[in-house]
Protein backbone atom coordinates (compact mmCIF):
# COMPACT_ATOMS: atom_id res chain seq x y z
CA UNK A 1 0.00 0.00 0.00
CA UNK A 2 1.25 3.54 -0.87
CA UNK A 3 1.55 5.89 1.46
CA UNK A 4 3.39 8.80 -0.17
CA UNK A 5 -0.68 10.97 -0.21
CA UNK A 6 -1.01 9.93 3.45
CA UNK A 7 2.81 11.38 4.06
CA UNK A 8 1.97 14.44 2.64
CA UNK A 9 -1.15 14.98 4.54
CA UNK A 10 1.09 14.30 7.68
CA UNK A 11 3.41 16.93 6.82
CA UNK A 12 0.72 19.63 6.10
CA UNK A 13 -0.78 18.59 9.23
CA UNK A 14 2.40 19.01 11.41
CA UNK A 15 1.96 22.47 9.97
CA UNK A 16 -1.14 22.69 11.75
CA UNK A 17 0.00 21.35 15.01
CA UNK A 18 3.21 23.74 14.69
CA UNK A 19 0.32 26.36 15.12
CA UNK A 20 -1.34 24.69 18.15
CA UNK A 21 1.53 24.25 19.84
CA UNK A 22 3.27 27.60 19.47
CA UNK A 23 -0.23 28.88 21.07
CA UNK A 24 -0.33 26.34 23.47
CA UNK A 25 3.30 27.29 24.78
CA UNK A 26 2.68 30.65 24.23
CA UNK A 27 4.17 33.07 26.83
CA UNK A 28 0.58 34.79 27.10
CA UNK A 29 -1.17 31.33 27.54
CA UNK A 30 1.25 30.11 30.73
CA UNK A 31 0.72 33.55 32.15
CA UNK A 32 -2.92 33.48 31.45
CA UNK A 33 -3.35 29.89 33.13
CA UNK A 34 -0.75 30.30 36.40
CA UNK A 35 -2.70 33.66 36.81
CA UNK A 36 -6.24 31.82 36.67
CA UNK A 37 -5.29 29.34 39.20
CA UNK A 38 -4.15 32.47 41.54
CA UNK A 39 -7.07 34.09 41.02
CA UNK A 40 -9.21 30.73 41.97
CA UNK A 41 -6.78 29.98 44.90
CA UNK A 42 -7.25 33.81 46.19
CA UNK A 43 -10.49 33.90 46.25
CA UNK A 44 -11.16 30.14 47.97
CA UNK A 45 -9.03 31.76 50.74
CA UNK A 46 -11.49 34.84 50.65
CA UNK A 47 -14.25 32.42 50.84
CA UNK A 48 -12.73 30.73 53.80
CA UNK A 49 -11.71 33.79 55.83
CA UNK A 50 -15.56 34.50 55.34
CA UNK A 51 -16.58 31.75 56.90
CA UNK A 52 -14.52 32.08 59.97
CA UNK A 53 -14.79 35.48 60.17
CA UNK A 54 -18.43 34.58 60.26
CA UNK A 55 -18.10 31.95 63.11
CA UNK A 56 -16.55 34.77 64.89
CA UNK A 57 -19.18 37.77 64.85
CA UNK A 58 -21.53 34.71 65.65
CA UNK A 59 -19.19 33.97 68.73
CA UNK A 60 -18.49 37.83 69.60
CA UNK A 61 -22.55 38.05 69.64
CA UNK A 62 -23.04 35.57 72.35
CA UNK A 63 -20.37 36.85 74.44
CA UNK A 64 -22.38 40.11 74.49
CA UNK A 65 -25.45 38.74 75.62
CA UNK A 66 -24.10 36.23 78.16
CA UNK A 67 -22.10 39.20 79.06
CA UNK A 68 -25.15 41.30 79.19
CA UNK A 69 -26.94 38.75 80.93
CA UNK A 70 -24.30 38.65 83.96
CA UNK A 71 -24.65 42.57 84.20
CA UNK A 72 -28.61 42.16 84.77
CA UNK A 73 -27.98 39.80 87.29
CA UNK A 74 -24.99 41.78 89.25
CA UNK A 75 -27.43 44.69 88.93
CA UNK A 76 -29.98 42.33 90.59
CA UNK A 77 -28.38 41.60 92.90
CA UNK A 78 -27.16 44.61 94.09
CA UNK A 79 -30.53 45.50 94.69
CA UNK A 80 -31.53 43.09 96.93
CA UNK A 81 -29.22 44.03 99.02
CA UNK A 82 -30.91 46.04 101.78
CA UNK A 83 -29.12 47.23 104.88
CA UNK A 84 -31.10 45.55 107.22
CA UNK A 85 -29.57 42.34 105.20
CA UNK A 86 -28.28 39.91 108.21
CA UNK A 87 -24.71 38.81 107.89
CA UNK A 88 -25.46 35.76 105.92
CA UNK A 89 -27.64 37.27 103.16
CA UNK A 90 -24.81 39.32 102.73
CA UNK A 91 -22.18 36.49 102.64
CA UNK A 92 -24.61 34.35 100.00
CA UNK A 93 -25.00 37.97 97.80
CA UNK A 94 -21.40 38.30 98.40
CA UNK A 95 -19.72 35.02 97.45
CA UNK A 96 -22.61 35.03 94.05
CA UNK A 97 -21.16 38.91 93.05
CA UNK A 98 -17.47 37.35 93.12
CA UNK A 99 -18.61 34.52 90.65
CA UNK A 100 -20.19 36.98 88.19
CA UNK A 101 -17.28 39.86 88.64
CA UNK A 102 -15.13 36.59 87.88
CA UNK A 103 -17.25 35.48 84.63
CA UNK A 104 -17.21 39.35 83.46
CA UNK A 105 -13.27 39.13 83.77
CA UNK A 106 -12.92 35.80 81.93
CA UNK A 107 -15.69 36.76 79.20
CA UNK A 108 -14.07 40.44 79.07
CA UNK A 109 -10.23 38.43 78.34
CA UNK A 110 -12.66 36.11 75.70
CA UNK A 111 -14.10 39.41 73.82
CA UNK A 112 -10.57 41.26 73.64
CA UNK A 113 -8.90 38.00 72.12
CA UNK A 114 -12.16 37.58 69.56
CA UNK A 115 -11.70 41.22 68.96
CA UNK A 116 -8.03 40.55 68.14
CA UNK A 117 -8.48 37.69 65.87
CA UNK A 118 -11.23 39.67 63.94
CA UNK A 119 -8.98 42.82 63.40
CA UNK A 120 -6.58 39.93 62.13
CA UNK A 121 -8.79 38.50 59.86
CA UNK A 122 -9.99 42.04 58.37
CA UNK A 123 -6.13 42.78 57.78
CA UNK A 124 -5.31 38.98 55.94
CA UNK A 125 -8.63 39.77 54.30
CA UNK A 126 -8.03 43.35 52.76
CA UNK A 127 -4.41 41.66 51.55
CA UNK A 128 -5.68 38.50 50.13
CA UNK A 129 -8.42 40.87 48.37
CA UNK A 130 -5.63 42.92 46.75
CA UNK A 131 -3.86 39.73 45.74
CA UNK A 132 -6.69 38.83 44.17
CA UNK A 133 -7.89 41.65 42.58
CA UNK A 134 -4.49 41.64 40.62
CA UNK A 135 -4.51 38.66 39.57
CA UNK A 136 -7.99 38.75 37.97
CA UNK A 137 -6.50 41.91 36.69
CA UNK A 138 -3.49 39.95 35.21
CA UNK A 139 -5.70 36.94 34.23
CA UNK A 140 -7.87 39.49 32.15
CA UNK A 141 -5.01 41.33 30.62
CA UNK A 142 -3.41 38.14 29.50
CA UNK A 143 -6.20 36.50 28.14
CA UNK A 144 -6.73 39.33 25.69
CA UNK A 145 -3.43 38.65 24.64
CA UNK A 146 -4.21 34.83 24.02
CA UNK A 147 -7.28 35.76 22.02
CA UNK A 148 -5.36 38.93 19.81
CA UNK A 149 -2.65 35.49 19.34
CA UNK A 150 -5.33 32.79 18.40
CA UNK A 151 -7.08 35.21 15.86
CA UNK A 152 -3.49 35.67 14.28
CA UNK A 153 -2.86 31.82 14.37
CA UNK A 154 -6.42 31.28 13.32
CA UNK A 155 -5.67 33.18 9.62
CA UNK A 156 -2.92 30.56 8.89
CA UNK A 157 -4.77 27.48 10.71
CA UNK A 158 -7.47 28.06 9.06
CA UNK A 159 -5.68 28.18 5.15
CA UNK A 160 -4.03 24.80 6.88
CA UNK A 161 -7.17 22.99 7.56
CA UNK A 162 -8.73 24.13 3.88
CA UNK A 163 -5.69 22.17 2.65
CA UNK A 164 -6.17 18.99 4.49
CA UNK A 165 -9.57 18.90 3.92
CA UNK A 166 -8.77 18.95 -0.19
CA UNK A 167 -6.25 16.55 0.55
CA UNK A 168 -8.72 13.94 2.75
CA UNK A 169 -11.15 13.46 -0.36
CA UNK A 170 -7.87 11.46 -2.01
CA UNK A 171 -6.76 9.63 0.88
CA UNK A 172 -7.99 5.74 1.97
CA UNK A 173 -10.71 6.28 4.43
CA UNK A 174 -9.90 3.89 6.86
CA UNK A 175 -6.45 4.73 6.83
CA UNK A 176 -7.39 8.56 7.16
CA UNK A 177 -9.40 7.65 10.64
CA UNK A 178 -6.34 5.38 11.93
CA UNK A 179 -4.29 8.46 11.40
CA UNK A 180 -6.77 10.69 13.36
CA UNK A 181 -7.29 8.51 15.86
CA UNK A 182 -3.45 7.77 16.95
CA UNK A 183 -2.82 11.25 16.51
CA UNK A 184 -4.81 12.51 19.46
CA UNK A 185 -1.95 11.08 21.33
CA UNK A 186 1.18 10.20 19.15
CA UNK A 187 2.71 12.50 16.87
CA UNK A 188 4.20 12.37 14.41
CA UNK A 189 1.56 9.03 13.30
CA UNK A 190 3.68 7.70 10.24
CA UNK A 191 7.57 7.18 11.48
CA UNK A 192 9.79 5.60 9.10
CA UNK A 193 11.70 2.28 9.63
CA UNK A 194 15.01 2.47 10.93
CA UNK A 195 17.49 -0.65 9.81
CA UNK A 196 18.32 -2.89 11.00
CA UNK A 197 14.96 -2.97 13.41
CA UNK A 198 14.40 0.37 14.95
CA UNK A 199 10.56 1.85 15.12
CA UNK A 200 11.76 5.58 13.84
CA UNK A 201 8.92 7.14 16.61
CA UNK A 202 9.99 5.95 19.87
CA UNK A 203 13.39 4.47 19.17
CA UNK A 204 12.41 0.74 20.23
CA UNK A 205 13.30 -2.46 18.36
CA UNK A 206 10.84 -3.65 16.47
CA UNK A 207 9.87 -7.91 16.48
CA UNK A 208 11.34 -9.64 13.47
CA UNK A 209 7.95 -10.82 12.26
CA UNK A 210 6.97 -6.97 11.61
CA UNK A 211 10.48 -6.39 10.04
CA UNK A 212 9.49 -9.44 7.26
CA UNK A 213 5.71 -8.05 6.88
CA UNK A 214 7.53 -4.57 6.08
CA UNK A 215 10.16 -6.23 3.79
CA UNK A 216 7.54 -8.38 1.62
CA UNK A 217 5.93 -5.16 0.52
CA UNK A 218 3.76 -4.74 3.12
CA UNK A 219 4.79 -0.99 3.27
CA UNK A 220 3.29 0.09 7.01
CA UNK A 221 2.80 -2.11 10.33
CA UNK A 222 1.90 -0.81 13.63
CA UNK A 223 4.53 -0.64 16.42
CA UNK A 224 3.70 -2.87 19.01
CA UNK A 225 5.43 -0.63 21.67
CA UNK A 226 4.05 2.83 20.56
CA UNK A 227 1.13 2.49 18.36
CA UNK A 228 2.73 4.39 15.60
CA UNK A 229 2.77 3.19 12.07
CA UNK A 230 5.99 2.19 10.54
CA UNK A 231 6.31 2.73 7.03
CA UNK A 232 9.33 1.10 5.05
CA UNK A 233 11.14 4.24 3.25
CA UNK A 234 12.81 1.47 0.42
Amino acid sequence: MSIEKMLRYQDTDMRLIKLENELKNSECAKKMIYFQGETKKSFDTLTSMNDVAKSNMDSFAKLKSKYDEICKQVDEISNEILPESDEKQLEYYSKQLEKLYQNIEDMEKEWSRTRKELADAGYKYTKEYELASKSSTSFRRYSEEFNNLKKEKAVDANAIMKELRAMEAELDRALLDRYKKIRASKRPVFVPFVKPNICGGCGMEVAQDVINKLGEGRKIQECPNCGRIIYNKD
